[in-house]
């Protein structure tokens, strides 16, 4: 006997041309990410993720590069994206998988609206609010739609598996959830354990038996592999004091924005705890305001009549919507939890915090609230309210607001995400593009410390950047040392400051980190000068020869 939630009604076939109606649904999405995210290439994580793969398939370009020899831990987006490096620039292979990533995401998002809501043209709606509320709310830095990146892809299968969820459809959702996994093993993980939970909150005659569910579970954990594998390989044979070591810099050094929010300084914690818990009490309020109007809407004799009908299903699939939250709210609690636990601890702290419990919990409450609030417009618009157009309005004008400004940002100043940073984009890339006809392929570059895009233009190798961290523990040391070494020092007070700029360190100290790491260039700033040979030079960037072989090989 089939239970409720392992019933569908298929939306698709429910009046004609309701797939042509879909299919423009998923052009008007897409249309909303491409306004969201069609930026010049490349994306600051592009130029990060990018010439990996591409350094994967072709091991001789650049050749020798500290980040690129680095353990691989994204397989999937080398094998599926990352082959075609050896056909076409990054910049066409950025936009190919861009807009490969947001095809996907705009079919699974709709395909999670039909059934949630199910009313025309509410998933374009929905997919505006969801982008704008997570990149003006997020907690801890996550955004679903941007540049090509392996968790665009797996949110993509998230999605899909959350409507096979939500349909009830749970021996479906399982290897869609492990695939996500297979493309960013935490992305996955973390919404399988957090579906693990919506399951167990089901009421026991709605949901099926584990051991129904068991093949499909195995399958999801074999899809997983591909992701899991290259994870676990990241610090295998590596001595447990080297491994905490790592996941200090990872969590602290590094990435404390993203994985230790209460290490972050007290104003900057502050604005995110604000931002984000308007948005968890918008969470529990439609909850509670949904819970209410469907105990009114359906009362216990009206139900046992009717039956199971397409609208208890896709209320049932916003319930689960609202789990899928609360699971995450639960594993971000878990992760605050822990980091105050651990507060005089930090080798304890990272051994935990490493694994991005605040990821999901900036992605799951904007999509919850998101539905529930086109929910209740539809509803409103169904009931022939004098509110509906009113309510219509009101949540289509805070993500047109926000669509409107990013578009005329990106006309006003069409600048690489990479380089908004740079005070002189035009002259960075000049001399990116100088240093790549001028030098040979294999010299090796110091440059600032934010320069994440200089081997997309320049293809040639840098000593070390901020962003550019590997991910294996072993290199994350190696990383460490270049990075304090070359940016860092250590002021009279004994505090660690930064220096403002490579040319500020002095012509002697340059000499010393050119000899030290092989270094053959520096590009830096134009100011101050530096007693070295100069190369190129423009309005803002000088290069320097620092080794012999530079100097008599550099026209």
């Amino acid at each position: 006997m089939q239970t409720a939630s392992e019933s569908e009604i298929d939306v698709s076939r429910l009046s004609p041309g309701m797939g042509r109606r879909r299919w423009l649904e998923v052009a008007l999405i897409f249309a909303v990410f491409f306004i969201l995210a069609g930026d010049p290439a490349p994306h600051v994580n592009e130029a990060h993720y990018l010439t990996k793969a591409k350094h994967y398939w072709n091991p001789s370009w650049l050749a020798g590069d500290f980040f690129l020899e680095s353990a691989d831990a994204h397989l999937m987006l080398y094998w599926t994206l990352g082959w075609l490096t050896k056909l076409f620039s990054l910049t066409t292979v950025a936009w190919i998988g861009r807009l490969v990533a947001w095809l996907l995401l705009a079919i699974s998002w709709q395909r999670l609206s039909s059934r949630v809501v199910g009313a025309p043209f509410v998933s374009v709606l929905a997919a505006a609010l969801f982008v704008t509320m997570l990149a003006e709310n997020n907690f801890a830095g996550e955004w679903v739609v941007g540049g090509v990146e392996g968790k665009c892809f797996a949110y993509a299968l998230v999605f899909w598996g959350l409507a096979a969820i939500c349909a009830g459809r749970w021996r479906l959702a399982w290897p869609l959830l492990g695939l996500a996994s297979a493309f960013h093993v935490l992305v996955g993980g973390w919404s399988t354990i957090s579906a693990l939970y919506i399951w167990l909150r089901e009421p026991r005659a709605d949901r099926p038996r584990l051991l129904t569910m068991l093949p499909s579970l195995v399958l999801g954990a074999v899809f997983a592999l591909p992701g899991v594998v290259p994870g676990l390989q990241l610090t295998a044979n590596v001595p447990a004091e080297v491994c905490s070591e790592a996941n200090q810099i990872y969590v602290f050094d590094r990435l404390p924005h993203h994985l230790a929010p209460l290490a972050l300084p007290s104003d900057e914690l502050l604005r995110k705890v604000i931002r984000f818990g308007k948005l968890v009490l918008s969470f529990f309020a439609l909850w509670a305001a949904f819970r209410i109007v469907r105990r009114r809407a359906v009362s216990p004799a009206t139900s046992q009549a009717a039956g199971t009908s397409e609208l208890d299903i896709r209320d049932s699939g916003l319930t689960r919507l609202f789990r899928f939250g609360e699971a995450s709210l639960i594993l971000c609690l878990l992760g605050v939890s822990w980091e105050l636990a651990t507060w005089n601890q930090p080798a304890l702290a990272a051994s935990l915090l490493k694994y991005y419990w605040f990821r999901l919990a900036d992605v799951a409450i904007p999509l919850a609230v998101c539905f529930a609030i086109a929910w209740f417009v539809h509803r409103l618009i169904q009931s022939h309210s004098k509110w509906a157009i009113f309510a219509l309005l009101l949540a289509a004008a805070y993500p047109g607001w926000y669509l409107v400004d990013i578009s005329m940002a990106r006309w006003d100043r069409p600048v690489p995400p990479t380089d908004r940073r740079l005070r002189n984009p035009l002259a960075w890339k000049e001399a990116c593009e100088w240093a790549y006809e001028k030098t040979d392929p294999d010299a090796m570059f110091l440059v600032p410390r934010s320069s994440s895009s200089f081997k997309w233009y320049a293809h040639r190798k840098d000593l070390v950047t901020r962003k550019d961290i590997p991910q294996d523990a072993n290199s994350l040391l190696g990383w460490r040392d270049r990075y304090f070494d070359v940016f860092w020092y250590t002021d009279e007070f004994g505090e660690q400051q930064l220096y403002r700029s490579l040319a500020s360190q002095g012509t002697e100290r340059i000499q010393q980190l050119a000899e030290k790491y092989a270094i053959d260039y520096v590009l830096t700033n134009e100011y101050p000068p530096l007693s070295l040979p100069v190369v190129f030079a423009n309005e803002a960037f000088t290069i320097y020869a620092t080794s012999p072989t530079a100097q008599a090989t550099t026209p």
